[in-house]
């Protein structure tokens, strides 16, 4: 079941503090997140195990588990093959799973490739596209997660999330990530 609005506001403030440390000191909210990374690093199995169905999947394209724990979530990507895209643009599908909160999203990352990547447009709608709704299902039976809803997930928190600060921080970056567009 998706939690409500404030709840997971209320659980993104235990996690990125609501006032800028200027001394750049790790403050109560980042150790919380530390030890919280540690005791899911222990439990990843299901993750290993998604990460090993989304291979089976999407066995035309390349997959990679793109986890940070610097973010709040798993991540992985499903990069198409050089078969099915434009010459100089690919666009990659990456699936969040929160560990602040039982939720997930998908979105989109298109990069244009010449001398170098450049990003070209960034989609946090889970789009409707077939291999994304693909992921979706993947991320929803495997962990047994909600998709959070783009309005939910635009919703203005008053936190620091990186160098993510109000008025721009949003739910989306407190539960996965202040870089969406940052893949490898």
């Amino acid at each position: 079941m998706l939690p409500s609005a404030e709840a997971l506001k209320d659980i993104a403030r235990d996690y990125w503090p609501s006032r800028n440390d200027d001394t750049q000191e790790p403050g109560p909210e980042a150790h919380r997140l530390h030890s919280l990374w540690a005791r899911k690093l222990q439990e990843r199995a299901s993750w290993d195990a998604l990460i090993e169905q989304m291979k089976q999947e999407f066995s035309e394209d390349t997959v990679a588990d793109i986890t940070a724990t610097s973010d709040a979530c798993f991540r992985c990507a499903v990069y198409p093959s050089e078969a099915s895209v434009t010459p100089g643009l690919r666009w990659v599908l990456v699936g969040c799973a929160s560990i602040l909160a039982p939720v997930f999203t998908v979105y989109r990352v298109q990069f244009e490739y010449g001398v170098q990547r450049t990003l070209r447009q960034l989609e946090l709608e889970a789009s409707s596209t077939e291999v994304a709704i693909r992921l979706a299902r993947i991320l929803e039976s495997t962990l047994g997660t909600s998709l959070i809803p783009l309005a939910l997930a635009k919703l203005p928190v008053p936190l620091f999330v990186h160098w993510k600060a109000p008025p721009d921080t949003t739910l989306f970056h407190a539960l996965f990530t202040s870089t969406p567009e940052r893949i490898p």
